[in-house]
């Protein structure tokens, strides 16, 4: 399953928050948020599973449909 990382950088941009805020809403390391976006930027073939999809949008406050490619 593949992240839409542009919507979670434009949601934590519009939260004012930064990469290790959002690391710490979803209970995860920084480094891990930062892997996961990085990854998408590098076009890497990465893939998520659905908790990943759920943590992001719990800690966003969106719908997990949203963030899935």
């Amino acid at each position: 399953m593949r992240l839409n990382t542009d919507k979670i950088l434009r949601e934590i941009e519009r939260l004012r928050w930064s990469r290790y805020r959002l690391a710490q809403e979803m209970d995860i390391a920084n480094q891990t948020v930062y892997k996961i976006l990085v990854s998408d930027v590098r076009k890497e073939n990465v893939s998520y599973t659905f908790k990943t999809v759920e943590k992001f949008a719990k800690a966003l406050s969106i719908d997990p449909k949203d963030l899935i490619i």
